[in-house]
């Protein structure tokens, strides 16, 4: 059973090695020169803009959840009641409602 695990053992390290190997040569490579949402090409070097969104494309406001249609109203200031309540978009009445923490 020794000989075994040894052997085991000594399978797994040379299988290993390589990819060692290659984990280390490739971790100096990097897209320094590149902005992190732009696209690289490993083999020319080349770094590209995404493309620009379509004419038709609206960007969600920040006040809005993921789920909330685009056209969302910002939420209404907290009535006087409202003390640590948060407003929260109701997806089946689209509308804001107060709800706590």
């Amino acid at each position: 059973m020794t000989r075994f695990v040894r052997r085991l053992a000594a399978v797994i390290a040379v299988a290993a090695f390589p990819l060692a190997a290659a984990a280390v040569a490739t971790s100096a490579v990097s897209s320094a020169g590149c902005d992190p949402a732009w696209s690289r090409n490993v083999w020319t070097n080349e770094c590209k803009p995404p493309p620009a969104p379509p004419a038709w494309y609206v960007t969600r406001p920040a006040y809005a959840p993921p789920y909330a249609p685009v056209d969302v109203p910002p939420p209404p200031p907290p009535p006087p009641w409202a003390g640590n309540m948060q407003p929260r978009w109701d997806e089946g009445g689209l509308h804001w409602v107060w709800g706590g923490i």
